[in-house]
């Protein structure tokens, strides 16, 4: 899918434009690349990891990649961009809210052209990335509190406790890959921004790089606690695990006493009173009962049970 849109700001006679690409097929890039006036790179130039593919200027027109971009549940995919003095040019695999909001607000707040385009996507991605970190957060200290403030834990609750931890370390990595590739990009600008950036685009890239550093930093705080927790939660399992193993220790010691008294009435001697006694039968009975009933109330009254 190919979308272009002119940004309402002219360089001589030509528009300014957004071209953006959603897994776009040979025809579409060859159209974006006549519109724009550059050569938009396919799937396979985007997605690669090594920082030379991640950013590249040629002549006028600036590359620059996020190889694993997610957002939300959606799987990791690359997320480029193609910045000329005329054209900014989007590529991705799959929708991304950012984008879709950045589009809406065009109609409310002037564009002043593809770099300024360019640097609001960069804070708008961001502060959304921001957002994801604080709801990660709360997600995590409520865990913490059902976890460490509860003082009974039922093994089936923290198996999905294990779950939803593992859940918050996956979004974290997500969150990782996203942050640092963003990262990357602002650290480059800070560095070789081209000379025909917006005079004010300093100060804005200056911004989004450090408010990526404070959140980098956030990760691994966050990821500290997750493994904190993981290691709890695995803790408290094998408590659990270990209370089951007494209680069959518990289960077999209270066996023992009635294995004995059967076999002793099970002797076949020729004189055993009891085995003429008439009630005998029902005492038998009634002391093998007591057998058991002693030794689980004395390990309860002692806390084993």
């Amino acid at each position: 899918m190919i979308q272009t849109r002119s940004l309402g700001v002219k360089l001589g006679e030509e528009d300014c434009l957004w071209i953006d690409l959603c897994r776009p097929d040979a025809k579409e890039l060859a159209l974006a690349s006549e519109q724009a006036g550059f050569r938009v790179p396919d799937r396979g130039n985007i997605g690669e990891i090594e920082f030379t593919s991640r950013v590249r200027n040629l002549g006028e027109v600036l590359f620059l990649n996020v190889p694993r971009f997610q957002e939300g549940e959606a799987r990791g995919a690359p997320l480029g961009f193609a910045i000329s003095r005329r054209a900014l040019v989007t590529q991705r695999e799959q929708p991304i809210e950012a984008l879709v909001t950045i589009e809406r607000s065009l109609g409310e707040r002037r564009c002043e052209g593809p770099v300024d385009l360019f640097l609001r996507i960069l804070e708008h991605l961001v502060d959304r990335l921001a957002d994801n970190l604080e709801t990660v957060e709360s997600e995590l200290s409520e865990l913490n509190r059902q976890v460490f403030d509860t003082a009974d834990h039922v093994q089936h609750e923290l198996r999905k406790t294990l779950l939803r931890v593992g859940g918050l370390g996956r979004r974290l990595g997500r969150m990782h890959n996203t942050s640092m590739g963003l990262l990357r990009i602002a650290a480059y600008l800070q560095e070789s921004a081209p000379p025909w950036f917006d005079p004010d685009s300093p100060p804005r890239i200056k911004l989004i790089a450090k408010d990526l550093i404070s959140l980098n930093e956030f990760e691994d705080q966050l990821g500290e606690r997750v493994e904190f927790l993981l290691d709890g939660v695995l803790g408290l399992i094998s408590i659990n695990q270990n209370e089951v193993m007494r209680v069959m220790a518990v289960a077999s010691v209270v066996g023992v006493p009635p294995t004995v008294l059967v076999g002793v009435w099970g002797m076949n001697f020729a004189h055993m009173p009891e085995l003429a006694w008439r009630p005998g039968y029902f005492v038998a009975l009634g002391v093998i009962a007591a057998s058991i009933a002693l030794p689980l109330w004395w390990f309860r009254r002692r806390g084993w049970l």
